[in-house]
């Protein structure tokens, strides 16, 4: 008798589970910035244990998405959902070859149809395709292609450049966005190397700070930092681990918009401008394993694969 109330407790508690995500998927098309327009569960969604268990990496690449664990070794790619929640669908793993220290961020290069690489140890650039072979481009130098040590004034807990980088590709003069997490600096590199084989930043605009008044996150979050960064347009989207709102800067630094956002991500972002009737901007959850949808700001701000060549 007690397995058979047992079983219909597990039937009811999965009929509810369902429903749920049905009523959520049938919800309309939100208006706003930062609205939620997508929550995908993923395999490792709600699995406790280390942080660094969970994933940091998405990538889009006008169909499919993609995403890896924390220095994964393995690139997932998934289907497209529908707006609302929904469990991940179509998952294929592909083994990721060629990069020792696994994958922490990818962000897609459409003129290319590969992946810009950031290496588990937060240092090394790739190019992958999208069958997981990373071939190596550069090595950062922590000493010299990182000026100001990313900053951390405000940290209270950890100084210098975290190994946990979150990376965008910017098509409109093919360079690199490259922000160490909760830093308050956001470096700005070329894809291609110097004559030694290290990273170049770019001269006229060699990083963004986000903790410079008034161009800061304080009224908002009471802290500035960089969780993730997106570009495929004229400015930056920055999200902030823990704060309700992100943030668009030009790509001198300059602080043009902030929008509420609920949930406040923390991994990797990506823009896509043509999944959904809106614009959004894909962000990985390095605490619950989700992937997010949010909507951008306008339909310009975060074009997929890195926005528009500029002749």
């Amino acid at each position: 008798m007690y397995r058979y109330w047992a079983s219909l407790a597990l039937v009811a508690f999965i009929a509810l589970v369902g429903f749920q995500i049905a009523a959520v998927s049938a919800q309309p098309m939100a208006t706003n910035p930062g609205d939620l327009i997508v929550d995908i569960i993923t395999p490792k969604s709600g699995i406790g244990g280390q942080l660094h268990d969970m994933a940091k990496a998405v990538g889009f690449d006008g169909r499919y998405l993609y995403y890896a664990e924390w220095a994964g070794s393995v690139l997932h790619r998934i289907d497209v959902p529908p707006p609302g929640q929904s469990l991940a669908a179509g998952q294929i793993d592909i083994p990721i070859q060629g990069s020792l220290s696994g994958i922490m961020s990818i962000s897609y290069d459409l003129s290319r149809d590969a992946f810009w690489a950031i290496g588990g140890d937060g240092l090394s650039v790739y190019l992958m395709d999208k069958s997981g072979q990373a071939t190596l481009r550069y090595r950062i130098n922590p000493v010299t292609d990182r000026p100001g040590d990313c900053k951390q004034r405000g940290s209270l807990w950890m100084s210098g450049c975290s190994t946990e980088v979150k990376i965008n590709y910017d098509a409109a003069d093919d360079t690199i966005w490259y922000g160490p997490d909760t830093t308050e600096r956001i470096y700005h590199y070329r894809t291609f190397p110097n004559a030694l084989g290290g990273a170049q930043l770019v001269d006229a605009t060699p990083f963004v700070d986000v903790d410079v008044a008034p161009n800061d996150m304080y009224l908002e979050c009471g802290y500035s930092q960089v969780s993730g960064v997106a570009v495929g347009g004229p400015n930056l989207l920055i999200n902030i681990a823990g704060c309700p709102s992100f943030f668009e800067f030009t790509k001198t630094g300059t602080k043009v918009g902030s929008y509420p956002i609920q949930p406040p991500p923390s991994g990797d972002t990506e823009c896509d401008d043509q999944s959904y009737s809106v614009p959004v901007f894909w962000a990985r959850d390095g605490g619950n394993g989700h992937i997010y949808a949010y909507q951008q700001p306008n339909s310009s701000t975060c074009r997929f694969g890195g926005g528009l060549r500029v002749p």
